[in-house]
């Protein structure tokens, strides 16, 4: 589960997404938001507001997210 102070990096096996995030890993998990009712594929509608090492900020499906160890 990814929660709120969290350090994070982008993760994708399609190489196309897994590219725009190069520079931007780590981030830092600012909000995060379960839907724990929602549809069958629910895991992919949790989502976090990421500020990214770059300073950027953006909203991404927690399924694509990974917990810095």
């Amino acid at each position: 589960m990814i929660n709120k102070g969290d350090i994070v990096n982008f993760y994708s096996t399609v190489a196309s997404f897994q590219k725009d995030y190069r520079t931007r890993n780590p981030g830092l998990v600012i909000a995060s938001k379960v839907f724990p009712n929602s549809a069958k594929s629910s895991f992919e509608k949790n989502s976090a507001y990421i500020l990214w090492a770059d300073g950027s900020m953006t909203r991404e499906y927690t399924s694509y997210l990974e917990v810095v160890k």
